[in-house]
């Protein structure tokens, strides 16, 4: 099973009380522990301070964002991290769209992806 926002939240706060980790990402240890509880989900830019205070690596920290989209409240739900990115890029929103439109699988975009990370190197 995999686990909630608030549980990776709580088990990588790890030893540090809520109080202390609520002050070095400025929230309250009471925001802190209805994040941890699923009752509520930081802003981008707390929820950024506590992937810098957490140190994660690319992948946790696509799966912290990703996460807080998929839990959220907010039926329009894109990741904090590429919603700007998509907004900003009229082609990416076209380029979504047609492919949503022509259902394309994942090894579509598995392909893509690897042309793109192949291009970079």
């Amino acid at each position: 099973m995999s686990k909630k926002f608030g549980e990776l939240v709580k088990e990588y706060r790890g030893k540090r009380t809520l109080k202390e980790l609520g002050d070095e990402i400025g929230i309250t240890s009471a925001y802190l522990l209805d994040i941890e509880k699923g009752n509520r989900f930081p802003s981008k830019d707390k929820l950024d301070k506590l992937i810098k205070v957490f140190d994660l690596k690319k992948e946790e920290k696509n799966t912290f964002y990703d996460l807080v989209a998929k839990e959220s409240p907010n039926k329009y739900k894109v990741s904090v991290d590429i919603a700007e990115y998509i907004m900003k890029n009229e082609y990416l929103r076209n380029f979504i769209r047609i492919a949503k439109d022509k259902q394309v699988d994942n090894s579509y975009w598995k392909n893509k992806i690897q042309e793109l990370e192949s291009e970079s190197k």
